[in-house]
């Protein structure tokens, strides 16, 4: 089971001293101190969630190696710098949004979730160029608020030159926990709030990549020694066992696909269906319909605030949840798709992985689905890849 008692694991950063690319870096992450989910945490993630898709906006191998960080199977996130000489950031890699964005230095003393994290300073880079041009990137009822900037943007030391970011003077109170300073989105142009290129079309276009594509590895064993991977422009065989299945992007906006079906217990729950690979989101978002067909073949039971509960005991007997992907079966197990969560007095409960958005309509394949299977977006050929992820 998932148990939802994780590791926030910390990095320790060996190689992050040179722009050449003799090597790939491969950095392990090293666990440190318990934490506990909760159902109030899940709770707050699912909003999040609900802004970025329902939003408004307004105006070895080849390839380099980021490790990531897992925070109680809820964020993965790694380490960034911008700006000459480098100033590092707590990251979010996101591939459901196409804006970078961190805390600005220009942040008041009084927004708590902007102060406390790294704050970027323009006047101390000597690589900075101002734009000015302010943008809103809505939260629900609160808002990211900030203006462009422009600097030298790298991760894991790739080099970005003069990537335009958004420098953030207003976060809401719901990044106060975050264990990262702001989000790093890597998706298609065409969501970017400001029409702003994001860093990964940047990579590309520069030259800094071997292959026009990414590839994420998450580990989400409470124990692992390491949390993960990001590998920019390559792929890892090791990582997974058979061969990749590929399927064409629907859509480019998000990472969008079809799932050709969805079935437990011979039960089908959709055909043709659109779907979205979202690294930063920790479970699996369902139209509303298939969220009371697939939770009532497992069992759960509603607690009136989208999520599904089942009896702990009951675990081994539910059924396996297949994805048929491109002609392959990607199957999620109770193991997979069950996790543990606390309430306020430390009371445990089995809460179901599978939760909706009032109108979504997508699939939405979070990290319980992407921890499970190592995946590749591929943005030269305009795909996304899958194969089991290997587990030790």
């Amino acid at each position: 089971m998932n148990k939802l008692s994780y590791v926030v694991v910390t990095v320790l950063l060996a190689c992050l001293v040179s722009d050449s690319w003799a090597e790939v870096s491969r950095v392990q992450l090293i666990p440190k101190a318990n934490f506990t989910r909760t159902k109030s945490s899940v709770k707050a993630e699912k909003s999040l969630l609900a802004a970025k898709y329902l939003k408004e906006t307004t105006t070895g191998p080849t390839g380099r190696y980021l490790v990531l960080h897992n925070y109680e199977n809820v964020a993965y996130y790694g380490v960034m710098s911008i700006g000459t000489p480098k100033k590092y950031f707590n990251i979010r890699f996101d591939t459901a949004s196409a804006n970078l964005w961190v805390p600005s230095m220009n942040c008041p003393s009084t927004n708590v979730a902007c102060y406390q994290h790294a704050k970027y300073d323009s006047s101390a880079s000597s690589t900075y160029v101002a734009n000015g041009e302010n943008i809103t990137i809505k939260y629900g009822t609160e808002s990211v608020i900030g203006y462009l900037s422009t600097d030298t943007v790298r991760s894991n030391n790739i080099p970005i030159r003069s990537q335009t970011f958004m420098e953030a003077t207003y976060v809401p109170d719901s990044f106060i926990n975050a264990p990262y300073a702001g989000i790093w989105g890597l998706a298609f142009q065409s969501i970017a709030v400001g029409n702003v290129t994001p860093p990964l079309d940047n990579m590309i276009a520069q030259g800094q990549l071997d292959e026009p594509l990414i590839s994420f590895y998450l580990r989400r064993e409470g124990t692992a020694v390491q949390g993960g991977e990001l590998i920019f422009g390559g792929i890892d065989s090791t990582l997974y066992t058979g061969s990749l299945t590929y399927v064409p992007i629907t859509v480019e906006g998000y990472w969008q696909f079809e799932v050709t079906a969805v079935d437990t217990n011979d039960v089908t729950l959709c055909t043709d269906c659109q779907a979205i690979a979202d690294t930063a989101c920790p479970l699996i978002v369902v139209p509303e319909a298939a969220y009371t067909d697939i939770n009532d073949q497992i069992g759960a039971v509603d607690n009136g605030d989208g999520f599904a509960f089942v009896s702990c005991d009951l675990q081994s007997s539910l059924p396996d949840v297949n994805f048929n992907i491109g002609g392959t079966t990607f199957t999620l197990t109770p193991s997979d798709y069950i996790v543990e969560v606390t309430d306020d007095d430390d009371n445990t409960s089995c809460m179901s992985s599978f939760t909706y958005l009032e109108g979504n309509d997508f699939w939405i394949l979070g990290d319980v689905f992407i921890g499970k299977f190592y995946t590749v977006f591929d943005k030269g050929n305009s795909q996304i890849g899958f194969a089991p992820a290997v587990t030790s």
